[in-house]
Order: structure tokens, then C-alpha cells, then sequence
């Protein structure tokens, strides 16, 4: 009860910390499969030493151009640096994104740090805090845009004057990001992960005009994550992703079944379908080789704007690669008998 209580405590210490510090940034239907764009308490924390991360996404494209996303990370774990039944995580983040026939795009450089610890020796109970700092830069291509002093008589002019005035092309800012995840094991065929992160927490200013008063508000990301073992070879991995920044909300939920094959070189294939709430459903398949994880997904669109996409959404692709340093072997004790015994 008291190790109950102190999680608790820190819980909800987190949150009043965020709230005190106190449009929709760049996010995969993969979400799993970006570790540190969904939680820098994530950092440095899976089964190996270096974790390179590649995600990317295109939506829409079939009727405008709309968002083309890349995100690339690396990150790596150190175990037992400060205390015994930790590790210690540090992580570097990009993320680019393009949108819009005026090609507004978003560089954004971010490091991230996270210290976890097993709150027993069965290992069964872990948790970890992390933090994390980006600068982001916006930019956007004026002379893609059409304006009404542009068009004489219906027919535009590409030559005239827009007569328009804007103050700044290019913009840029920091913001400041925390999380926290509980991993419980409840036996080896069950495993359950809930996470909770706050991004741009000191709600940084943006906007292209100096007289502009627009500030981004403070994201809430809510994941919750599990395996499953059904039985044999076959593990069920449910997924649930909550968000919300000011009055905007997004609920991705659903699952994945994984079937493991030779833990050696092909080690599982997976698929599943996943629902973005009023807006898509998201078809998986992937596969694990060696230390390399492959995943494919599409969105199709089932919001309202069926009618001009006509379900159509966008590819999204990840690859992780895991590496794991060559661990010395440690022969057991034994004391040889006498001869004569």
C-alpha cells in the first residue's frame, strides 16, 4: 500500500507541475512506433544499448498537398549508472513537416533525457520520468499564394501585386516537454504500459506577426499499451492513445496480433486495425527480422472529407533498429573436489 501510495503522489505531483507551467503537432498513427515524439519518458528505455528510429508519413496527397512528415531519433539506455535496477536514457529527436500549397514547414531539433527504476527485485513494477527541450523553426513560401487583387476580369495574374503585407517569413522558438510511465508485468504472458506526457509546457509564442498574440497551448498525450499472450506462438498487443490541446481532442484506438516465428532471424510478423475516432481506420502489418522492425500502415479517411478524398488517406512507414553491445560471459562458481573424496 505504501509503494501504492508514493506512485500515486508522484502522479499526481506531475500533473499539478505541468498544469502550473502551464492546431495539432506532428503525430504518426504509428504512435508506438516513435517512442520519443509520444513520450520522453520513453528515452533510452527498451531491451538493448542504441535504438535508431525512421518514421514517415504522407496524408492526403491525392487531392492536395497536404502533410508530408519525416521523424528520425536516436536514443540509448545505460543501466545501474546511478543506482542498482535503473537506466538511465538520453535521446535526439528531428522532425520535419511540410503542408500546404504554401509549403509551411516545421525543423524541429529535440533532446531528451529519462531515469527509470524497478521498485522490486521480481522487476515486475517500473517506472520512469524524463524531460525533454526543442527548438522548432517555421517557415512558410508566400509566392505559392493567390490573392483577390491578383484576378482581373476572373482571370489571375501570377505578375500582379498581392497588396498584401506580412512581417515575417521565417519564425522560431523553444518549448519544453515532461512524461511519466508506469510498466507493470502482471506474469510472462501479460504486460501493461500507461504514459502520460505534456508538451510545450512553457506554451511558447507563434506566430508571423509581431503583433501577433498566439501561443501554442500545452498537449496532453495519454497512451496506454499491453501484450498479451493467447496462446502458442500468437500475443495480442492492444493500443489506446488519448490527446487533447485546448479544445481539440483525438482518440486513436485498437490493436495488433503478433506472431512470433524464430526469435534467431524472422522473429514475428504482425497485423491489425486500429480507429482514429471520426476521422480514420488504420490497417497494419509489419514484421520483425533479426534486430530490425518494419511497420506499413494506411489511414482511410472516414471523416466528412470522404467526399473529396473519397476514403483515400496516406502510406505511413517505420523502421527500428536496436543495437545490443556483445555482453561478456560470466562462467558460474564451482569448487572443484579432491580426488580422494
Amino acid at each position: 500500500m505504501n509503494l501504492l501510495r508514493n506512485i500515486t503522489g508522484l502522479f499526481i505531483a506531475f500533473q499539478f507541475l505541468c498544469y502550473g507551467l502551464s492546431a495539432q503537432d506532428i503525430h504518426f498513427s504509428q504512435f508506438w512506433a516513435s517512442p520519443l515524439n509520444l513520450n520522453p519518458a520513453n528515452t533510452g528505455q527498451f531491451e538493448g544499448d542504441y535504438r535508431f528510429v525512421l518514421n514517415n508519413k504522407s496524408q492526403w496527397l491525392s487531392f492536395a498537398n497536404a502533410y508530408s512528415t519525416f521523424a528520425g531519433s536516436i536514443d540509448a539506455g545505460f543501466e545501474d549508472v546511478i543506482m542498482q535496477n535503473s537506466k538511465q536514457g538520453v535521446g535526439f529527436q528531428i522532425n520535419n513537416d511540410v503542408a500546404g500549397d504554401g509549403r509551411l514547414a516545421t525543423n524541429q531539433f529535440a533532446l531528451s533525457t529519462a531515469f527509470s527504476n524497478y521498485w522490486d527485485d521480481s522487476k515486475r513494477l517500473k517506472t520512469s520520468l524524463g524531460f525533454g527541450a526543442s527548438y522548432t523553426m517555421n517557415s512558410v513560401d508566400y509566392s505559392n499564394f493567390r490573392f483577390g487583387s491578383q484576378y482581373h476580369i476572373d482571370q489571375y495574374d501570377p505578375y500582379a501585386a498581392p497588396k498584401e503585407v506580412w512581417e515575417f517569413e521565417n519564425i522560431d522558438y523553444f518549448s519544453y516537454n515532461a512524461g511519466f510511465f508506469i510498466n507493470y508485468l502482471i506474469d510472462t504472458g501479460f504486460n501493461i504500459n500507461f504514459g502520460l506526457a505534456a508538451f510545450q509546457i512553457n506554451r511558447p509564442k507563434k506566430g508571423f506577426f509581431e503583433s501577433s498574440e498566439s501561443y501554442l497551448p500545452v498537449k496532453w498525450a495519454y497512451s496506454l499499451q499491453a501484450e498479451y499472450h493467447i496462446k502458442d506462438d500468437l500475443w495480442a498487443e492492444p493500443y489506446l492513445l488519448f490527446m487533447h490541446q485546448q479544445k481539440y481532442r483525438e482518440l486513436l484506438i485498437g490493436g495488433l496480433l503478433r506472431i512470433d516465428y524464430n526469435p534467431l532471424t524472422f522473429r514475428s510478423f504482425y497485423c491489425g486495425v486500429l480507429l482514429r475516432t471520426a476521422d480514420a481506420g488504420i490497417f497494419v502489418l509489419g514484421s520483425q527480422y533479426q534486430d530490425f522492425k518494419l511497420t506499413i500502415s494506411y489511414d482511410v479517411n472516414i471523416s466528412g472529407l470522404t467526399r473529396i478524398s473519397r476514403g483515400k488517406g496516406g502510406f505511413e512507414f517505420s523502421l527500428i533498429y536496436i543495437i545490443m553491445k556483445p555482453r561478456p560471459f560470466e562462467t558460474p562458481y564451482y569448487r572443484k573436489c579432491p580426488d580422494f573424496i
